[in-house]
């Protein structure tokens, strides 16, 4: 409610990045191009979320061991299916797919990598004294290092986020993870409308979560000079000048309409058609390729029965 309410008011709510996420005075430099800084240091952030483990059945014990953003993602996938109704009454359980955009690198397998790899990189250093690596790679332990549970591999993994959802909610249809970049939220959606439209799902629960506000995150984009300088993002303005990353999650409940009407589900929306495409052989992996955009929402119209001079609000 708060987020469209956001949009109603036209509330800004991108922020200074806070120490607890990572310390803009150790990477932060506003001159573009900078070796290992970053330009910007704005972003949206989520704040704290309640999460009570022991709802999904989680040993309390195993959360330090699980990537926060499959625990948001059941959050959001559990209030998804309570807005249809569904905690009240029965569904299809066995034929509900769980299809999930995942993307970005997180917070937990991205440390695992970096303690992992951080007594290499010590050893390679000849002037460093054995004691001084001994004590960083202690210390490390010490404070950081989460204790290795059943949960520890399968807790970093961007993969397990869909299946995590089906294992909580007892979904017997299809469940997997895409990512397509900034596409990955509608790709999820052209999967599950997939799999109601051929009949492989009576429901799709369909999803997106994207954490990706790390320093390491900041830093990619800025090596390419993809952020903003302000932390601003204006598509469609002449004063553009990149992009503004941000935290997110989202899920909707997707029935085709005849079962929805028969069911007396309440209806948010009616998808009319969903479109693709992709740039071919354009002239960079990362450069806009309007005519290829412009196909991906042709063939949305066409798929939809709609007339492009019908549209009067995009």
């Amino acid at each position: 409610r708060q987020y469209w309410q956001n949009i109603l008011r036209g509330v800004d709510t991108i922020r200074e990045v806070s120490d607890d996420r990572w310390r803009a005075v150790d990477l932060f430099d506003p001159k573009r191009g900078t070796p290992d800084k970053v330009y910007s240091k704005w972003g949206g952030f989520l704040d704290d979320i309640q999460f009570d483990p022991q709802v999904y059945g989680i040993a309390p014990a195993s959360l330090a061991s699980i990537e926060p953003v499959q625990l948001l993602a059941l959050e959001v996938a559990r209030q998804a299916l309570a807005d249809a109704g569904f905690d009240r009454r029965p569904f299809p359980r066995e034929r509900t797919a769980s299809i999930f955009a995942v993307g970005g690198m997180n917070d937990l397998g991205t440390f695992y990598n970096f303690r992992t790899l951080l007594p290499h990189y010590l050893a390679k250093i000849e002037s460093l004294p054995e004691e001084t690596r001994q004590h960083i790679l202690s210390t490390r332990d010490e404070q950081e290092r989460p204790k290795g549970t059943e949960e520890t591999v399968p807790g970093i993994l961007g993969n397990v986020v869909a299946g995590r959802i089906a294992n909580r909610f007892d979904l017997g249809g299809t469940n997997f993870t895409v990512d397509a970049a900034c596409a990955a939220s509608l790709a999820a959606l052209d999967v599950g409308i997939k799999q109601l439209r051929n009949g492989d799902a009576d429901v799709a629960l369909v999803g997106g979560v994207d954490c990706t506000n790390s320093p390491i995150g900041f830093m990619c984009f800025a090596q390419t000079h993809a952020l903003s300088p302000r932390g601003r993002s204006r598509p469609f303005d002449e004063s553009a000048d990149g992009i503004a990353i941000s935290e997110g999650v989202g899920a909707v409940v997707l029935k085709r309409l005849s079962d929805a009407e028969r069911d007396g589900d309440r209806i948010h929306a009616l998808i009319k058609g969903i479109g693709s495409s992709s740039d071919g052989r354009n002239r960079s992996l990362t450069a806009p390729h309007p005519p290829s955009q412009v196909r991906a929402l042709k063939r949305a119209y066409m798929d939809a029965g709609v007339d492009l001079a019908n549209v009067t609000l995009i």
